[in-house]
């Protein structure tokens, strides 16, 4: 009974041992199969931002992949973590979308070999099935939560364009809009000139006329003249057509009723 019991604290020990490695070439071929898959987004995406923004998450699982791989004594997954992790870090200091996306490209091709190099190399240290089922339950656990998480994804890209696309929209009818109301206004502001014009010489003519008339009645008389309806132009900006109108009109009957009050004078006379 005690000879048995350094065998079985050591066959204890051996299946712990076996229990941790194939642990780690879990964890490894998790971190694996997100490394491929941000991998796969950096390369799918449609500007640099995107590409850098998956890469830099890609590093960082074959970085992890990297030290596991070593641990496992995986050495030919350990060099290509590596090769994939510069190619990444290579994207992250690209200036151009198409030289970011290139190096993302060659971490990819390399995501799907990292895979199976941990798969062989998990499959030739295993020593009981169990491990190996593991294994695959893990792998297949991993690759099931990566292609929900790529459909929750595709999903949420699908209604950003969505939105992006009714939001082009939207500023697109508002600069229809705005190009609208400039013309209109361009052209009312046009017609607001054109009436001061008109207006400001009939009152100049009115004021002259009336002057004279004044002097008509006496020659000593000295007609009181107004000519605060003369503007500039800028003055219309801030007014409506009908404003415009509005002002001369009032003008004319001010001045028209500053000539009756002048003229009422000769009646006493």
């Amino acid at each position: 009974m005690k000879k048995l019991a350094p065998i079985f604290l050591l066959s204890i020990f051996s299946l712990s041992t076996i229990a941790q490695d194939a642990n780690m070439y879990d964890d490894a071929l998790t971190a694996a199969s997100y490394a491929y898959s941000h991998s796969k987004k950096a390369h799918g995406a449609n500007n640099v931002f995107h590409t850098q923004e998956y890469a830099d998450k890609a590093i960082e699982a074959f970085d992890k992949v990297e030290t596991l791989a070593s641990k496992c004594n995986c050495e030919a997954a350990n060099e290509t973590a590596y090769e994939a992790r510069s190619h990444m870090e290579n994207s992250l200091e690209q200036d151009t979308y198409e030289r970011s996306r290139y190096y993302a490209k060659q971490a990819k091709d390399l995501g799907s070999k990292l895979l199976e190099q941990l798969t062989n190399c998990q499959a030739n240290n295993s020593n009981f099935d169990d491990v190996a089922s593991a294994e695959e339950d893990a792998i297949s656990i991993a690759s099931a939560e990566v292609s929900k998480k790529q459909k929750e994804l595709e999903n949420q890209k699908r209604q950003l364009e969505l939105q992006q696309k009714e939001l082009a929209q939207q500023i697109a009818e508002q600069k229809r809009a705005q190009a609208k109301f400039e013309a209109k206004r361009a052209a009312e502001l046009k017609e607001q000139a054109i009436v001061k014009s008109k207006a400001e010489q009939a009152l100049q003519k009115l004021e002259s006329a009336l002057q004279e008339l004044s002097v008509a009645f006496d020659n000593d008389s000295n007609f009181e003249t107004q000519q605060d309806y003369l503007r500039s132009e800028n003055e219309l900006k801030n007014e409506t057509l009908l404003d415009t109108k509005n002002f001369y009109v009032n003008r004319a009957k001010e001045l028209t009723k500053s000539a009756l009050s002048q003229f009422a004078s000769y009646d006493d006379n």
